[in-house]
Formats: structure tokens, sequence, C-alpha cells
């Protein structure tokens, strides 16, 4: 069986796909991935053949800048609607679409897997009469917000000669759900649903363990990461100046696209590093400072990690609201976001038991989730359906 993974081409939306694609090849399957050509190098290092299409970040980015001003404006919880809808309804779902259309036609896939974010992939499948599944990057986008994205992608779905189904097809045949039930926003609006455990993958290219994470000192190690795209040098410094001088190992990532002397010298407890795996972190990890992003959240709380959660844009203000809710973290807003702030908020979680308990029981909730491999069956079943 023939399988096209489909995916905007970004870190966060890339690797929860990677799990299930590696365990649908390792069934048999042959597995590409339809992707920006200037992630390609990524997708390539996970072992993937690649079908370049699309926009890359830097070309999103660029195109967005018309709609940020207003979007910052708004109130933190109205900011995701407004980069979800016009980030991938309105500039990424119309430059790809006449790209992964000829591209799978070429390709000629049995199934077609697309992340959340990715409009184009639905009306790709419906035009060449193949089953879709939709596969989560975390908490549920808002059906809300997927109706207002399906507006915008409504005239694509005219233009190929289709009728658009409610929400933009993107809940059409099966939704594979990474998200552990107590941090689901919503029930999935589909009667076929996979529940996944979030595995996690390292990815990027290069990237290797350093020995010195087995030479920490014996006292609590925090995680600063912001994740790949709001991770301005600003941010990091007011974190990292709430955390100097405390009795703390600190590992800081500051992502491919930031080089870590932007951030000075740091004493010896801190050790700032454009990449680690996140993986290697965590297991020596007592906490984990984050933005916010689907995947961080996901893999600190699968290792039982309590979190202090600075949400600076996209879906971060909700995952942060939810991890508060499950009590598992403290939500530090932008607004907020000072040295004093973080000091305090990491010094409550490490000695707080109520957080890291918290945490030990979405942890266990986790841990009960089918795996990956548990989806491959339903996958391949669609094509027989």
């Amino acid at each position: 069986m023939r399988i096209l993974f489909t995916c905007v081409g970004a870190y966060g939306h890339f690797f929860p796909l990677v799990p299930l694609a590696r365990a649908l090849a390792l069934a048999g399957n042959d597995v590409a991935f339809a992707t920006a050509e200037a992630f390609a190098p990524e997708v390539e290092s996970a072992g993937f053949d690649v079908l370049p299409t699309g926009l890359s970040q830097e070309e999103r980015t660029n195109l967005f800048r018309p709609y940020r001003e207003g979007m910052e404006a708004l109130a933190p919880e109205q900011r995701r609607a407004a980069l979800f809808v016009n980030m991938f309804a309105r500039i990424a779902a119309p430059a790809n679409l006449p790209e992964l259309l000829p591209a799978a036609r070429s390709w000629r896939p049995d199934v077609i897997v697309h992340e959340s974010a990715e409009l184009a992939a639905p009306i790709v499948a419906v035009a060449l009469g193949l089953p879709s599944v939709h596969h989560g990057y975390g908490r549920m986008v808002p059906s809300a917000i997927l109706a207002q994205a399906a507006e915008v992608v409504g005239p694509l779905w005219a233009r190929a000669g289709l009728e658009a189904p409610p929400f933009g097809g993107t809940f059409r045949d099966l939704y594979v759900d990474p998200c552990p039930p107590s941090l689901q926003p919503e029930s999935p609006p589909i009667e076929r649903v996979a529940l996944v455990r979030p595995v996690g993958f390292d990815g990027l290219v290069g990237g290797a363990a350093q020995d010195w994470l087995d030479r920490l000192p014996n006292r609590p190690t925090v995680y600063v990461t912001l994740g790949t795209v709001f991770n301005d040098a600003p941010a990091f410094r007011v974190l990292l100046e709430g955390l100097v001088g405390e009795d703390l190992n600190v590992i800081v990532t500051t992502g491919p696209n930031l080089d870590p002397a932007e951030l000075g010298a740091q004493p010896p407890n801190i050790h700032v590093e454009r990449f680690v795996p996140q993986s290697a972190i965590l297991r020596h990890a007592t906490a984990i400072v984050t933005n916010g992003g689907s995947g961080s959240v996901l893999a600190a709380l699968a290792k039982g990690l309590p979190m202090v959660v600075v949400p600076r844009g996209a879906d971060q203000f909700d995952n942060a609201q939810a991890s508060v809710k499950a009590g598992t973290a403290i939500r530090i807003m932008p607004a907020e976001l000072t040295p004093a702030a973080v000091r305090k908020a990491v010094a409550r979680v490490l000695s707080d038991a109520k957080y890291r308990n918290a945490a030990h029981r979405v942890q266990a909730e986790i841990a009960k989730m089918p795996s990956p491999a548990a989806a491959v069956g339903i996958v391949e079943s669609l094509v027989s359906s």
C-alpha cells in the first residue's frame, strides 16, 4: 500500500506524524511525504522520500506579515484563530494545492494522511477518490476555528469542481488523536477516531546528545525551550535572568535559527545549546519551562514533568490554559513575563508536589494510550472499506 503524508514544512507539524509514518513503513507500506522543498532535509533524515510542494516557513512568514499587526492587537485567546485561518487557509492552502494535486496524482497513493494545518490535502483526496486521515499534532484544533478555515478554503473546492464537506473535509474518514483525553477540549466531530500515544520524535539533522548530560550535578534540572518559531533572543534573556544564580542545572535549547552566542556568556550551571535531543534532556529534567507548543507539552507530560508555560502564539495559549486546568503547570502570560515571575514560578513547581502529582496523573493516562503501531491496521482498512 502507498501512503502519502503531507504537512506544512515546520518541525511542529512534521514531528508528530513521524511515529505513525514509521509504523506504517515497518508494516511494509510505501510511505512518502509531500512538504516544502526547504524542509526536505529534515524529512529525508527521518528516512522518507519527499515530494516538494507548498511554501517554506520563511515564505509563509513573509506573506503573513500584513496580518501580524492585526493579530497582535487581539486578546491572546483570539490570536490562535487569526493565525490559523490566515496562515494556513488564506496563505498556505492556495499555494500548496496546485503543486500537491499533480504530485499526488503522479505518486499514486492509496491513502493521504495530513496534519491539522494542511488544508489542501482533503481537496486532493476527494479529487483523486482517496480516503484521507487527519492526524492531530496535539490538542485538537477547535472545531470553530476549523469551520472558519473551511469558509476561506471553500473557493478552492469550488474551483476544483467539488462540493466542500463540513470542516473543509478535515474529518472525512479518520482522525488520529495524539492528545490524552484529560487535555482534549472537545470530541472530534467524526465517528472514527484512533487514539495514539504521543511517543515523540527528536529529528533535526545532525543532533546528538552531549556527554555532559550524564555528569550534571545532583540538583534539580530545568529544561528551557521556546520551540522553533517564537524563539527570539529577548524572551530567552528574560527567562535566563530569572534562573541565573539559582541552585539548578539549567539546559536551554535555542532552536536551529538562533545562535546561542546571542545570549552571551552564562555561568557553569546554565548550558545553552542550539539543539539537544529533547528525549535525552527529559530523562534528566525535573521541570520544564516551555512556550506551550504541543510537542514540548506532550513530551513533558509523557515524562510526568511539571511545567512553567510562557505562551507566545499559535496554540500555545490554549495549551497553557489546559495545562493549568489539569494542575500540571503555572502559566505566565506575555504581559506578566519578568525575571521575578519566572524565578517564583519555577521555584513553586519544583517545591509544590501538587504540580508533579498532576503531571504523573497525565503521564499514566498517556502510558495507557495505544501505540502508533495500533493505528496501522485502522489506516490500512480505509482502502478496503
